[in-house]
């Protein structure tokens, strides 16, 4: 049974106490304005005690004051206004602490009435809170306007994170950037999740994260502690998808007789090196003209994570043939000529238009039945998780106590990967599809039991 206490004296401030439920009840001046009562429970739904409930009444009756002055159309009025924007500009966020956020509870609808008051609006309107100070859209305007914050990410980078904030916005635009909760950003997460997928849920999460970071950096902050933690957040199943040696065999050659060698340069390029589309567009012949290529990957940029792959005859057979193409054009004169070069523009492709040339390619050498249905599937984002698994193939194969030392390090040095990147692809995607990898694993295991006196043929 919920404990009543009893009706104490002396009360002050709009504290009203019925049958031991303390309740703040406006006087007429602040029912005029609109303002209504309050319950004084505490965070536990019980009713307060005096203290606790004669600190709620005086702050509720104080706040009521400071907006009913500030909505007084005199020149006391504007004073009172230019004290209340001055105390909303600088109003803590939200307590993380539960007695904090319900001494913050008691008050909102004031706060709120203020904040219309200063923005001349009627309270709780969707359209104009999305405007308002310090929401959730404001946060995202205000990170897409700072020039710093911009300088920290890429062109790709920012322009997905515009793409997510559309997301992000329609959820939760009108609400006050210390308003939003880890609860309700979860929720967010997993409807996104239902309704598109696990990736394209994760790269929203990563940008909303991106935003409350940024305002946790304002001076005074738009709130304490990022909701987009903690989060328990899926990982996206790995494709399980990568190119064979026939595959490549197949699809080269007849993108070079069918007018898409470009497509051929840029397959062969990311095979071999495991490069990212993106940067294989970036790579000029004079890169790719020595031993190796060592570049920073567009990705890893921010890290300056360096990427170092060998080039071997397959790579540098496609800068020759691109050489003497050029060579073939003696009006054309590039002072760095890149590989892949887009024939229907004249231009350096771009990650956007080798993946336009890719897919035609794929879809017409299908149809002409050079290749498998099946091919269908393929994306160039599976050479560079190929190019990983061929070069564990490579370390592993033969007297793999020798030829295996170090191998997942090297591994990430030629793509410029992280380790535990190379762990995932290797261990999560792709090395459980190679037949040969399962039937090393039977013959050592094979030998375990030789070793123990188990038979294994025998048996």
């Amino acid at each position: 049974m919920t404990r009543k206490p009893a009706a104490p004296a002396n009360l002050r401030n709009g504290l009203k106490w019925r049958d031991g439920r303390p309740r703040w009840e406006p006087s007429p001046a602040n029912r005029a304005c609109g303002f209504g009562g309050v319950d004084l429970k505490d965070a536990g739904g019980a009713w307060m005690d005096r203290g606790a409930a004669t600190s709620a009444a005086d702050a509720r009756t104080l706040w009521a004051a400071f907006v009913r002055e500030a909505m007084r159309e005199t020149q006391a009025g504007g004073v009172a206004r230019g004290h209340l924007r001055r105390a909303l500009e600088h109003l803590p966020p939200m307590p993380e602490d539960a007695e904090g956020a319900l001494k913050r509870r008691l008050v909102a609808d004031l706060i709120e009435r203020g904040r219309a008051v200063l923005e001349d609006r009627e309270p709780n309107v969707t359209a104009a809170l999305s405007a308002g100070p310090r929401t959730v859209k404001a946060m995202v305007d205000a990170f897409f306007a700072d020039a710093r914050a911009q300088s920290r990410i890429t062109s790709g980078t920012s322009k997905n994170y515009r793409t997510q904030s559309a997301k992000l916005i329609d959820r939760f635009g009108a609400v006050r950037v210390d308003e939003v909760t880890r609860p309700q950003m979860r929720q967010w997460y997993l409807d996104t999740v239902a309704a598109v997928s696990i990736s394209t849920a994760n790269q929203a999460i990563g940008a909303a994260g991106a935003f409350f970071t940024w305002a946790t950096w304002q001076d005074p902050a738009w709130l304490v502690n990022n909701p987009c933690t903690k989060l328990g957040r899926l990982s996206a199943p790995g494709r399980r998808v990568f190119w064979t040696v026939e595959h490549e065999q197949a699809f080269i050659p007849w993108c070079d007789a069918n007018g898409y060698a470009d497509v051929g340069d840029c397959v062969t390029l990311c095979l071999w090196t495991g490069a990212r589309q993106i940067d294989a567009c970036a790579a000029s012949l004079n890169d790719l003209e020595g031993k190796t290529w060592r570049y920073v990957p567009e990705k890893t940029k921010k890290n300056k994570q360096e990427a170092l792959p060998g080039l071997l005859s397959p790579v540098t057979r496609r800068v020759e043939r691109r050489r003497r193409e050029l060579a073939g054009h003696p009006a054309v004169h590039f002072n760095d000529p890149p590989l892949l070069h887009d024939y229907r523009t004249g231009r350096r492709h771009d990650s956007a238009s080798i993946y336009r040339r890719f897919d035609a390619a794929k879809r017409a050498a299908i149809a002409a039945g050079a290749m498998p249905a099946s091919f269908g599937d393929k994306t160039l984002q599976d050479t560079r998780d190929t190019c990983v698994t061929r070069l564990w193939a490579a370390f592993t194969s033969g007297q793999a106590e020798t030829q295996g030392k170090g191998a997942l390090e090297r591994i990430a040095t030629w793509g410029g990967w992280a380790l535990e990147q190379v762990h995932k692809i290797l261990r999560d995607h792709y090395l459980s599809l190679l037949d040969e990898g399962a039937i090393d694993s039977a013959r050592l295991l094979a030998a375990w039991a030789n070793t123990q006196g188990f038979e294994v043929e025998a048996a």
